[in-house]
């Protein structure tokens, strides 16, 4: 049974996979799969195409237990896999004729027969197997393998270019070409030139593009091509401005869509299978380039690392505090990434310097301050030291000091799993923080300037009325959300991402709201009104909505909002208006003495005027 169905479940996704290659025919279709092939070349063209065809916007793939083994991470809970076929030999005993070793002829026996023998013998299979994207599982920080500093850098733009020249099969030089080309190859000179005075974007999709040219079109002198491998102008064109769009989408590096014009004008007039056969080409040939392009970029930043002076403090780096998502959204990937990087760095270097300065059961607390305040700025320590001890809040070593003044400080909670200080005593943490709080005032100006408001605003002489006005006040304080409204605001952003999803992408919507955020919704009797979130027909939170800085095909999509409680503002207002029992009983009480008078000489005397 279960033989029967693995093999109806990979005959389903063979069928899917040549519906799949048929549908690559269309521009779009094509420009998916080579987006989803710079991500994936280390996969085979079948399982990229299946990847591709489950979840188009996936990053990094794993097995189950790869994310575990290898990364440190779990895929979370009700997250479904991405089938593809994995190699599943399995062996088999024959009988064959027994042959000599010496001549590999069949060994007769005494009546002249041949003599059998059993071997085993492995025969080739394929299963199906789950995967996972990255976006489907939660724990470490994965590296980050990407080279950021590419963009908008001219000295990394000069070490891609020069890891290009290394990786290029001949060499390339800059001219001036007044035909109106970008750049070609010379099959006669066995040379590349390129434009120059162009964008370092158009140089360097340029470069990659005729470096293609060279590895896969290039014939040397006195060899025969048979006429069916002869490939034509625009055939070559294609091959080649396809590996060069995967290479710099691999990096980062948004290129021209006019190629992609000539390559729907080739695939539409193929076969299924010659279109399969090129994009293999193209897929080898990218990622061959990928490859020998990091080592060289990795090498080449890692010396140029090591000359640069290294930066005694971090504070050109601000500190980012919003979730990776919102910085994907926004376009602040890379300020996210530099934050990030930098967190860490903080991180470990408080560790490190509280283990230097921590010696006979004791913490020389003050120079150890000092010394992390010379290498990083006061707003990012304060940031590592409040991540650790809000999480942390149940451990009794830290002082309760310390755990009032972690809760007024602004967090991430996409940051607070990775920027946890373990490697020293939570005690030791928290006399740190003390000694910080102490040399930089930072969280003790908030708790202050409350008192000094408090003490100003004592009059000389005490009127009748109460001074304080304790619902202003608490006005602005910064609501804390109950866990049961946290609870409902993750319902509600998870349906808010669901109805984004389906208006910026329609049918082609890929996020689904989940049924836990549903029945929380209609438990607590929650709706989505236009931009309020309301709760019993009352208001609860404001929804922010933003929308992307550019045009994505052809339009502005809506990115992932903001929330913002406002039910306990409205609550205290309705205080305000209607005082309790209790207070309106004193202030009848206060008012009582005022009236010195009898009540008929008042009402005589308003009656004669």
């Amino acid at each position: 049974m279960a033989e029967n169905r693995n093999a109806q479940q990979v005959r389903e996704i063979t069928d899917k996979l040549e519906q799949g290659i048929k549908e690559l025919f269309e521009s779009e279709r094509f420009k998916e799969y080579l987006k989803t092939m710079s991500k994936f070349y280390n996969y085979s063209f079948n399982n990229t195409l299946l990847i591709a065809m489950q979840k188009p916007d996936a990053t990094l793939i794993a097995g189950y237990t790869a994310w575990q083994r290898n990364f440190d991470r779990h895929v979370m809970k009700g997250e479904k896999g991405i089938k593809i076929l994995a190699p599943a030999p399995y062996k088999v005993q024959e009988e064959r004729e027994k042959l000599d070793p010496a001549t590999q002829k069949p060994v007769l026996d005494k009546d002249g027969k041949p003599v059998t023998e059993t071997v085993e013998v492995t025969r080739p299979a394929f299963k199906v197997v789950s995967v996972f994207d990255v976006s489907q599982t939660d724990g470490k920080a994965l590296p980050d393998i990407a080279v950021d500093e590419l963009t908008g850098s001219v000295e990394n733009y000069a070490a891609f270019f020069d890891a290009l020249k290394e990786l290029s099969p001949v060499p390339i030089a800059f001219e001036n070409i007044t035909d109106g080309a970008k750049g070609y190859f010379s099959h006669v000179e066995n040379r590349i030139a390129i434009q120059e005075g162009m964008s370092e974007i158009q140089t360097i999709k340029t470069a990659i593009h005729e470096i293609a040219h060279a590895k896969l079109h290039a014939v040397t002198p006195g060899e025969k091509v048979a006429p069916e491998d002869k490939k034509d102008r625009r055939t070559k064109e294609v091959e080649a401005e396809s590996v060069a769009y995967t290479v710099c989408q691999r990096y980062g590096i948004e290129t021209s869509d006019y190629s992609f014009g000539y390559i729907a004008g080739w695939s539409s007039d193929k076969e299924t299978k010659e279109l399969k056969g090129s994009l293999e080409t193209i897929r080898k040939t990218a990622a061959e380039m990928i490859t020998g392009i990091d080592e060289k970029l990795k090498e080449r930043l890692a010396v140029k690392e090591q000359e640069a002076p290294t930066p005694l403090r971090d504070t050109a780096i601000p500190v980012y505090r919003e979730a990776a998502i919102y910085a994907f959204e926004a376009g602040e990937l890379g300020a996210y990434r530099t934050s990030m990087q930098a967190n860490m760095d903080c991180k470990e270097a408080i560790e490190q310097t509280i283990n230097d300065y921590y010696g006979n059961n004791r913490l020389a607390a003050e120079s150890a301050v000092k010394s992390i305040l010379e290498k990083f700025s006061s707003e990012r320590v304060a940031y590592v030291l409040a991540q650790t001890i809000q999480q942390k809040g149940h451990d009794g070593r830290i002082s309760p000091d310390c755990k009032e003044w972690a809760k007024g400080m602004d967090g991430s909670p996409d940051h607070a799993t990775h920027l946890i200080i373990d490697s020293v005593n939570p005690g030791l943490v928290s006399l740190f923080t003390e000694e910080f709080v102490r040399q930089t005032a930072i969280g003790k100006v908030q708790e202050q300037a409350p008192a000094e408001q408090s003490k100003s605003a004592v009059p000389e002489k005490a009127p009748e009325a109460p001074a304080p006005k304790e619902p202003e006040q608490a006005a602005t304080v910064k609501h804390r959300l109950t866990p049961e409204e946290k609870k409902i605001k993750e319902a509600v952003m998870d349906t808010l991402k669901a109805q984004i999803s389906g208006h910026n992408d329609g049918m082609l919507s890929t996020y689904r709201s989940s049924n836990q955020s549903f029945k929380v919704m209609v438990e607590y009797k929650v709706r989505i009104e236009g931009n309020t979130v309301t709760r019993n027909g009352e208001p609860m939170f404001a929804i922010h909505r933003r929308h992307s800085a550019k045009k994505v095909q052809g339009c502005y999509r809506e990115l992932t909002p903001t929330l913002e409680y406002i039910g306990k503002e409205k609550t205290q207002e309705a205080a305000r208006e209607k005082p309790s029992i209790r207070e309106q009983l004193r202030a009848a009480t206060k008012s009582q003495p005022e009236r010195k008078t009898p009540v008929k000489q008042k009402s005589h005397d308003v009656g004669l005027e």
